[in-house]
């Protein structure tokens, strides 16, 4: 029977069943004399080579100093029949991970956490070995007594990314102290040994190799840009399998301090005595140094740094193996020191406490925040007690609101103390949505430098996740680590509403204008978690101004730098005395404005204290407009928050066209277009936004703020903010159809076009004789303008919007709807809504173009677009889905009439997601073949494939993806219902709620 090259044929037997293909070991020729060193190493290496695997672990949550991501290490399987495969500690993580392993015939198994040391840099993972299909079955024996100076060892593992790597060396020594690292976690009392093996990322875990097959060593550690390699030994090791092989717990104790190895000599100069040493190399020949603490934590009062270990339990113990064996065997009882402090000989009696207790086990989700609480190595660290307070392993968003930053200890929440996990529960459970409490707190990372302990004022958040306490509930034997949750219930309590300073609160200086604008001028801060970032900035927040323009309804006009999307925090600080929260009410979806309504509680007490707020008179008419040259006054912040005027001259007003001025995004999100801006001759210095007015305060345009980003190459991940004014004929209609519908968006009429200026002169020369009636709109406009004459051309045409195939790229703009088009603002004045009792409008809109040197009419039917912004995300395998915005489509081109209608906006680390490397910015096009159009797909699709799972684990899912560009792209994605459920965040009444689906 032929079969394809390199598959071995399905064999025949009675029964007309098909026998499995025998397993074959991996032949010796794969691994040659020359990458090997010799043919002896070759063949050495060839026969354990089936047990040596590439281990690929997702760090699900961030979890002390290790951050949510993927990453690859190398493991060895050193018990075949029961599975058990060992690496190390930094690779089977402390908080829950999801891992694989890759063997030999790059057969791929799930394995499971099934213990980590909590000191040394070892754990084990267990895999099921009946499901090895291909793969000889094979384990590499321990042989501790193996590491010696001068012996020829090979690493081998997946050193760098790579599947096999050997790496050669010669251990140098066997008695070196524990590398230091630059993190939370460090190893102690133990040897390490030494070689110049250049080992790299990824070779993590490998086993050092005898010629004998065997491992003498666990690759551990190297120096950045040396070669040097530093391998862990095997006795803890040894201790540790043995005990899982016979299914008992793993006692592991300690006195809760660190030693190490110092040379006799050394030691003399802290106090060791002549007798003391000849004592020493009298019970053992060889000795060379003792054992000296250096590290104890605030809990052990009796040991002291520098103190020098003579005898343990009556005996002489001169190596960390003896010491740690008899720690081990006394957990929970007491010890015998003999130790000479000083020159001093003393007796101490010293509790042995468990390792495993003093590793952190569980851990509280809040708001995307991880708090877990204080464990053995930070404490040890930073020298403080354990029971100082919480840990904060990753900042979201009810902890980054304050300032704190992942490696903070939180130890007072709401004027609680947090010694524990249950004390910050207890703490901070009753605390309502939205309400802000005192918090008190040391940066760790920081604290070498600075001791000090900070607070601040942090808002409650559970629109994003519900509290939860999570545990872990596996035991230091064979067990796996199992991980469980229990959410805690919501407090129904409204927030409490801050004490009103009333209309003391508002400043007494400044001039006239101040006076008359600082009641309506507001200040706005905006925040939400970068994971979740749509429209906003890559930091998650910003800071901006606003115009409150009406009182009443507590409506506040602002630029998308200040609210850029609704999904996140809006306060609003009103006349400089109150802060309320508040809703972004609109997005203007083709300009750099945006509305807030504010909580209308706080608005109605805010009325009540009498505190005097009031609307900003907006001018209306030819005042609605700005010329160059004309002198106005800008009122607004400084960089401090202070309130002032100051007398400005408008240089120009004109439609950025250049190729710098607002180019797309190297991300796409929203830009200005179509906007006529006004730039001032002399913006006043550290102004950070406001309003230009007239002498009587009467606002004539918007000092808003712009975000862009460089369109140079090399700078194109700068982001840049610059302050221009808007007229206010162009925010105008927008109010008024606010005030006729307040409970209704206003509509905006849009051709689906980017226009651009272009010099009548320059058109005149290409395109032939122009329209003379238009022409002399257009010249008398500018004039009045001062400016250049030029002409509205389309520049853009949106793939799949309302003037597709009608316009095209490089028509000029001669009328629409029977308005004469000489500026931007013409084209969306033609495209309004007919006043209240006129003649109702067809809904097609007659365009007069000039192209290729001829006038064309064309008809479009505009798009009534909403407010720019979400209502619901769809959070899938750790994929953030979105409805796909205009912004994709614009950059995508021709190819976005193959786009779909959801898109992937960002992946969260740790997820399912991104463990299968996927990219974010992405069209989801379908599910297991299954065309999805809208996110309501995406959930029918989960909800299905939830029942097939049952309680197993989640299947894999075929994705087809679509890149921006119009490539298709496959992956498959197992989802991880327990640790990346799905979860809809929706707006509702202005509020956004999370929602897990079951």
């Amino acid at each position: 029977m032929a079969t394809s090259s390199g598959l071995a044929p399905d064999v025949q037997i009675e029964g007309g069943e098909l026998e499995r293909p025998a397993k074959r070991a991996r032949l010796a020729d794969c691994v040659t004399a020359a990458s090997a060193g010799s043919r002896e190493w070759a063949q050495v290496i060839s026969a354990v080579q089936p047990a040596i695997v590439a281990i690929k672990v997702t760090f699900v949550v961030s979890f002390e100093d290790e951050q949510a991501a993927v990453a690859m290490g190398t493991g060895f399987v050193v018990d075949k029949e029961m599975g058990l495969i060992l690496t190390n500690r930094h690779i089977t993580g402390v908080g829950p991970v999801r891992a694989i392993a890759i063997f030999d015939r790059h057969e791929e198994l799930e394995v499971e956490v099934i213990y980590r040391d909590p000191i040394h840099d070892f754990g084990f993972f267990r895999y099921d070995p009946s499901r090895l299909r291909y793969t000889e079955p094979a384990e590499i024996a321990l042989e501790p007594s193996g590491l010696k100076v001068g012996a020829e060892i090979r690493v081998v593992g997946n050193d760098a990314g790579e599947k096999l790597q050997i790496l050669s060396g010669t251990v140098a020594r066997v008695d070196r102290n524990v590398p230091e690292f630059h993190s939370v976690y460090n190893d102690e009392n133990t040897f390490y040994a030494g070689a110049g093996a250049s080992t790299s990322g990824g070779s993590s875990g490998s086993p050092v190799l005898s010629l004998e097959g065997r491992a003498v060593a666990l690759n551990a550690a190297g120096t950045e840009g040396a070669a040097s390699a530093f391998f862990l030994p095997l006795d803890r090791v040894c201790y540790t399998l043995a005990c899982l092989k016979r299914g008992e717990t793993v006692q592991r104790g300690t006195c809760q301090a660190a030693f190490l190895f110092r040379a006799f000599d050394e030691l003399m100069k802290v106090g060791l005595l002549e007798r003391h040493e000849q004592q020493m190399r009298a019970a053992s020949p060889t000795a060379t140094g003792m054992l000296l603490v250096d590290a104890v934590l605030c809990e052990q009062k009796l040991l002291r740094p520098g103190d020098i270990l003579l005898q343990l339990e009556g005996e002489v113990c001169l190596d960390f193996v003896r010491l740690e064996s008899v720690l081990d065997a006394k957990v929970g009882g007491t010890v015998e020191m003999q130790i000479c402090r000083g020159g001093e000989e003393l007796t101490l009696s010293i509790a042995v406490a468990d390792l495993h207790a003093l590793i952190p086990r569980r851990y509280v989700e809040l708001g995307l925040d991880i708090v877990h609480g204080l464990g053995y190595h930070a404490a040890k660290k930073t020298h403080l007690p354990l029971d100082s307070g919480v840990y904060v392993a990753r900042t979201g968003y009810v902890f980054e609101s304050l300032g704190c930053e992942f490696g903070s200890l939180i130890t007072q929440v709401n004027g609680k103390p947090t010694s524990s996990l249950e004390a910050f529960v207890k703490a901070i459970q009753d605390i309502p949505d939205r309400q802000c409490f005192p918090v008190s707190w040391y940066d760790l990372r920081d604290f070498r430098r600075d001791r000090t302990m900070k607070t601040g004022f942090a808002k409650m958040s559970r629109a994003w996740s519900p509290l939860k306490i999570w545990r872990c509930e596996a035991i230091a034997d064979v067990s796996p680590n199992h991980w469980t949750s229990e959410e805690l219930p919501v407090p129904c309590r409204p927030p409490r509403l801050p004490d009103l300073p009333g209309r003391h609160g508002l400043l007494t200086g400044g001039d006239r204008l101040v006076r008359a604008l600082q009641a309506s001028l507001v200040t706005i801060r905006f925040r939400t978690d970068q994971r979740f970032c749509t429209e906003a900035l890559e930091s998650g927040s910003s800071e901006g101004v606003g115009l409150l323009v009406d009182a009443k309804r507590g409506l506040v006009l602002t630029d998308r730098h200040s609210a850029p999307q609704s999904l996140g925090a809006t306060e609003v600080t009103l006349a400089g005395c109150a802060t309320v929260d508040a809703e972004v009410f609109f997005i203007h979806p083709q300009h750099n404005i945006a509305l807030l309504r504010c909580d209308p509680a706080a608005m109605a007490a805010l009325q009540k204290g009498k505190v005097p707020l009031k609307s900003a008179r907006i001018a209306g008419g030819k005042k609605a407009a700005l010329r160059p040259g004309e002198v106005v006054h800008f009122a607004g912040f400084d960089s401090q928050g202070n309130v002032f005027s100051a007398e400005c001259k408008v240089s120009a007003v004109y439609l950025p066209s250049g190729k710098d001025e607002f180019p797309p995004w190297t991300v796409p999100r929203f830009r200005e277009r179509n906007l006529e801006i006004a730039v001032l001759t002399d913006t006043p210095e550290d102004a950070r936004g406001g309003v230009l007015c007239d002498g009587r305060g009467e606002v004539r345009a918007f000092f808003a703020s712009f975000d862009f980003q460089s369109a140079r190459r090399e700078h194109c991940s700068e982001e840049t903010t610059e302050a221009f004014g808007i007229p206010a004929n162009v925010f105008l209609p927008m109010l008024e159809a606010v005030k006729k519908s307040p409970d209704s968006t206003p509509e905006v009429r849009s051709l689906d076009v980017e226009i651009t200026a272009v010099d009548l002169a320059t058109l005149a020369r290409g395109a032939g004789k122009l329209p003379q009636k238009w022409m002399q709109a257009v010249l008398q406009r500018c004039g009045q303008q001062g400016q250049v004459p030029r002409a509205i051309c389309v520049n853009r045409v949106l793939a799949t919007g309302a003037s597709t195939g009608r316009l095209r790229p490089g028509d000029v703009l001669l009328s629409v709807a029977g308005k004469t088009i000489a500026c931007a603002l013409d084209v969306e004045e033609a495209l309004l809504p007919p006043k209240k009792g006129a003649k109702a409008a067809p809904p097609e809109v007659v365009i007069r173009v000039l192209r290729d040197q001829r006038e064309v009419l064309e008809y479009v039917t505009p798009s009534i677009l909403g407010s720019e912004d979400d209502a619901e995300l769809v959070i899938w395998a750790g994929m953030v889905l979105r409805r796909t915005p205009r912004c994709i489509l614009e950059r995508c081109g021709p190819s976005a009439a193959r786009a779909g209608g959801v898109f992937v906006q960002n992946l969260l680390a740790g997820s399912p997601a991104e463990s299968r490397e996927m990219h974010p910015h992405c069209f989801l096009m379908e599910m297991n073949g299954v065309p999805v159009r809208a996110l309501s797909d995406v959930l029918q699709h989960d909800q299905c494939e939830k029942q097939k799972a049952g309680e197993k684990r989640a299947p894999w899912v075929r994705l087809l993806l679509l890149d921006m560009n119009g490539q298709e792209q496959v992956r498959a994605v197992q989802p991880d219902f327990l640790f990346f459920p799905t979860l809809v965040l929706q707006r509702s009444s202005g509020m956004w709620h999370c929602i897990q689906k079951k």
